[in-house]
């Protein structure tokens, strides 16, 4: 870590990166990149760069798109994020791709991720295709190192109790978010990553105890990554993912790596290639096999059943869903990871109406979203998601014509997300309401949507 801690400028690192290069070296090939893009002669005096990086001078905004082209950096970039939060684009793939899989490799991941976590970068995802599942196969084959036993007496001693609590504060995170959704909740989740990427740098202990504290990093980073996505910052829970995936296999740690598979794939059919999804998930089950307790098992068929729908291929969704009741009919194992106890029922139901949804078989949706209900999915505590099946619920009784029975399904989902920060919910809740603009005369569609606007 020590060497990317002595850059104070992002872009101090960038040059470093190509080959440490002086300012006026560096300067010319912003110049030719200038150029060539049309915008003219550039000046090459070494001071610019020193005053970029000193924070007295900005760049002009031709200058930035020159560097923003020479490091592969979006254009929109420039013109979306201020000077210098841009140039972390060009850091991150750094820090969960093309970092090697090695304990130093998962601490600088780590580290970066922590200090870019929370900004905005909505528009630009890190990784997609093949770079994106060739992660999870890294994750898969690239051995896992014992953390190092650290005894120097200036440090503070991390036990396990110590990471007991972290455990049950990560606990009570995932509870909460349950309710209050990924907007509220971020801000903590960062700061408890942060302290625990501060413990693994900073504190003295076991072996034993540094591979739970991988573990422990890597949920959090995984949840953090869940809570991004759920506010509609993909770019920044992809990033979050990633590098839990690499906390877990230095923790060698397979149950939370493949829940964290499971959590990019919903990311990936929701906004990317349900085809990549799928091969997360299937990557997930691979490494797992049959070491996976039924209800891991019955998350993962549910959460490529989910992916086969939004590919469009009802055959295999179906043959999954028969085998994610299946695995859960099986009932719960003291074995059973903390992080699975939202798989119920009522959750297994809504997966399979929300998968008939995507598929166009709305009678199957309703059905199975009336099961969810039959299960008191409603009296779970889940309000978040209550509010999202409500509104899927709402858009296939769309489908049917049902207007007056489609506004009071989505009337509930309002209702419940009165105080929740979900970007994901909101987003879905929009598109019904999109959806219903056809039949905004009916006496239904008129006194919903004037409920809204007032």
């Amino acid at each position: 870590m020590a060497q990317q801690q002595a850059f104070g400028h992002p872009l101090a690192f960038l040059r470093h990166s190509l080959g440490n290069l002086g300012a006026e070296p560096y300067l010319r090939l912003v110049a030719a990149r200038h150029a060539s893009l049309g915008y003219g002669t550039m000046a090459t005096r070494r001071e610019k760069v020193s005053r970029w990086e000193a924070g007295v001078h900005e760049p002009e905004i031709f200058a930035q798109l020159a560097i923003a082209d020479l490091h592969g950096i979006p254009a929109d970039a420039v013109r979306t994020l201020p000077w210098p939060d841009w140039l972390l684009l060009a850091l991150d793939d750094r820090s969960v791709v093309a970092l090697p899989w090695t304990h130093t490799g998962m601490l600088h991941a780590l580290a970066d991720t922590v200090r870019g976590g929370s900004m905005d970068r909505r528009a630009f995802l890190i990784a997609t295709g093949a770079t994106l599942t060739g992660a999870a196969d890294q994750w898969l084959t690239s051995p896992g190192q014992t953390p190092p036993t650290t005894a120097s007496t200036d440090r503070v001693q991390v036990t396990s109790s110590t990471v007991d609590h972290l455990d049950q504060r990560l606990d009570h995170l995932r509870h909460l978010d349950d309710s209050w959704g990924g907007g509220t909740l971020r801000t903590l989740a960062s700061a408890e990553l942060e302290h625990i990427e501060s413990l693994l740098n900073d504190g003295r202990y076991t072996t034993a105890v540094g591979q739970r504290l991988q573990s422990a990093a890597a949920e959090n980073a995984r949840l953090c990554g869940w809570l991004a996505f759920d506010s509609g910052d993909h770019a920044a829970g992809q990033r979050y993912y990633l590098t839990a995936l690499r906390a877990a296999r230095e923790a060698d740690d397979r149950a939370t790596g493949a829940n964290t598979l499971a959590f990019m794939a919903i990311q990936t059919y929701s906004i990317g290639n349900p085809a990549d999804a799928i091969t997360l998930v299937d990557t997930a089950q691979t490494a797992l096999g049959r070491n996976a307790t039924p209800r891991v098992q019955a998350m993962l068929h549910a959460r490529i059943a989910r992916a086969y729908a939004k590919a469009g291929r009802p055959r295999e969704c179906a043959h999954a869903m028969t085998a994610a009741y299946d695995a859960y009919a099986k009932g719960p194992h003291d074995d059973d990871p903390a992080w699975c106890y939202w798989l119920t029922t009522g959750e297994l139901e809504n997966l399979a109406g929300s998968s008939a949804l995507d598929l166009g078989d709305w009678a199957r949706a309703l059905a199975r979203f009336d099961g969810a209900l039959a299960a008191a999915y409603g009296n779970d505590g889940y309000q978040r998601d209550h509010a999202l099946y409500l509104t899927r619920a709402a858009e296939a009784h769309l489908a049917q014509r049902d207007i007056e029975q489609a506004c009071a399904s989505a009337e509930q989902a309002v209702t419940l997300l009165g105080g929740v920060t979900s970007a994901r919910s909101s987003s879905t809740l929009s598109t019904f309401r999109s959806k219903l603009d056809p039949y905004r005369d009916t006496p239904a569609a008129r006194d919903f949507l004037a409920s809204l606007a007032s």
